[in-house]
């Protein structure tokens, strides 16, 4: 496991731009993971909640809920972003993620960063 600590800035047209461009929930969430971590498609588990603003929990959960409403009428509106989505805290402003996890990758990736050390 590795742990990342950084803070990344989402910009609001591009977010709004997967809940036009995409179709199911699981497309939106994960496109929103992978502007977060670009190494996504590498990462098993991450262990912790990256955090937004309470600003920017509202605008997701405004948007999944709409979006559930068109897409997946028969589902808990923006359930997916409640189970799934980023923990909100109140220091972190604007667009801002802060991200402060454990980050457990796929066994390729763990023999790859084993062998960048030796």
């Amino acid at each position: 496991m590795k742990t990342k600590k950084q803070i990344v800035r989402l910009k609001k047209e591009l977010l709004e731009a997967l809940f036009e461009n995409h179709t199911h929930q699981t497309e939106v969430i994960v496109a929103i993971y992978n502007m977060v971590f670009p190494d996504w498609d590498k990462i098993k588990k991450i262990h912790g909640w990256p955090k937004i603003s309470n600003m920017a929990n509202e605008f997701f959960f405004d948007k999944f809920i709409a979006f559930d409403k068109k897409h997946h009428p028969n589902v808990f509106n923006g359930g997916l972003w409640l189970n799934n989505g980023f923990s909100s805290d109140e220091n972190v402003e604007g667009w801002d993620v802060k991200v402060d996890c454990e980050i457990e990758y796929n066994e390729e990736k763990e023999l790859e960063m084993t062998n960048e050390k030796n």
